[in-house]
């Protein structure tokens, strides 16, 4: 593993006996191509001492639905079973993680967090840090940038507004970060008695627990975990990257469909980088194809990471972009709105165009839309809104 990946946010010398390692897992809710997870076995190994993997289940996450808590669960199910069989101990605390990890760490040699790019998770870590120093915890506690292929403070220390300021940078150093192949065993496979909250036997009682709000029934024709996206990366490889120039076109068919299983964290961007390169190598994917997905799995995502990282207004209407685009905004605010809809029209596909209807249909029912499809949704309510906050905030 690369060691910029790694960042040693509290090193303590320690020479009371403790019974873990503790790796919060958050950020990447998987474990094959989890670094986060690798630096964790080889501190517990070092100190010959057992692993424990613990994962916070706050039930009130920012925006966050019954569709999409469903979808993590079924998950944090397999991690489960896979950390179990490979002797890692796994604990699921219902309540925010900052606050439920807490009894945690007396034990622990080490805390290791996966790193969270966004406010509310980067605010957790925060909040952590903070505890151990003010409570003088005998703890030492790393942080691993593993959800994206290039670390996001490696790749740049500014925003980067445009993909052709950042394509360079990521481009010049992205081969020294593909840098995983199999996890480290554990030597230590003792079992962690800790009280767990978990039911991810019976994931319907989970959902009941947690009392969410019953917005959106969990999608019949998505799963959530890492063996749905591994077999979705397979037929992408397979039936659709050598098509990949003419995925905008919805009716093809073409996307990977994988960005649901990135956004949880249950999939690598590495590993995909890694498996259509193979695939290019032995001559089954064409390389202009190759390329443009590359495009977007290096470049453009992690061009939005570095955003929302470094910009801290990223998530307000107000100062979520440039005063160019605000001023624009400002010139057409009067321009005529044949059509105006309410958000309930919108949520509900009753508007007048079939190919937006169509969309947010597909959206609610499936829980997906296809790439082209979005940007065309979110331009059409802007269209159809009174104000361009408004259509933010529907659009958000």
């Amino acid at each position: 593993m690369n060691p910029l990946r790694i960042k040693h946010l509290r090193k303590e010398n320690i020479s009371v006996p403790k019974k873990y390692v503790i790796y919060w897992m958050q950020q990447a809710q998987r474990v094959k191509y989890n670094h986060a997870l690798e630096h964790a076995i080889s501190i517990a190994n070092r100190l010959n001492l057992p692993l424990l993997v613990f994962f916070g289940l706050t039930s009130n996450y920012p925006e966050a639905n019954h569709r999409h808590y469903r979808f993590m669960l079924e998950g944090l199910k397999e991690v489960k079973d896979a950390l179990n069989s490979l002797g890692i101990s796994f604990v699921l605390k219902y309540g925010s993680p900052k606050e439920t990890i807490l009894p945690l760490l007396n034990d622990a040699n080490t805390l290791v967090m996966d790193k969270g790019y966004l406010k509310e998770p980067r605010a957790w870590r925060k909040s952590i840090i903070a505890y151990a120093i003010k409570n003088e915890l005998s703890i030492n506690i790393d942080i691993v940038d593993t959800d994206l292929i290039v670390p996001v403070e490696v790749a740049s220390n500014k925003v980067e507004y445009r993909a052709y300021t950042l394509r360079p940078k990521i481009k010049k150093i992205y081969r020294q970060f593909i840098d995983f192949s199999v996890l480290t065993p554990i030597k230590n496979k003792k079992a962690i008695n800790i009280d767990s909250s978990d039911s991810l036997e019976k994931l319907d009682q989970t959902i009941i627990n947690l009392n969410l709000a019953q917005t959106l029934s969990p999608s019949k024709f998505y799963r959530g975990g890492y063996s749905q996206a591994s077999k979705l990366l397979d037929d992408f490889i397979e039936h659709k990257l050598n098509h990949y120039l003419e995925s905008s076109d919805p009716s093809l068919d073409y996307t990977s469909k994988l960005s649901m299983y990135l956004h949880f964290g249950q999939i690598s961007s590495l590993e995909i980088l890694n498996r259509i390169t193979i695939a290019k190598d032995k001559g089954e994917v064409n390389k202009e194809q190759y390329e443009a997905f590359v495009e977007q799995l290096l470049i453009r995502r992690e061009l939005a990471f570095n955003y929302v990282y470094y910009h801290q207004g990223y998530d307000q209407f107000e100062t979520m972009t440039e005063p160019w685009a605000y001023k624009t905004m400002e010139e057409h605010q009067n321009d005529s709105r044949p059509y105006i809809y309410s958000r309930e029209d919108i949520e509900k596909f009753k508007t007048h165009d079939s190919y937006f209807n169509a969309a947010m249909k597909e959206m609610v029912i499936t829980g997906y839309m296809p790439n082209y499809m979005r940007m065309y949704w979110a331009k059409k309510i802007i269209e159809w809104t009174s104000t361009y906050k408004k259509a933010y905030e529907t659009i958000c």
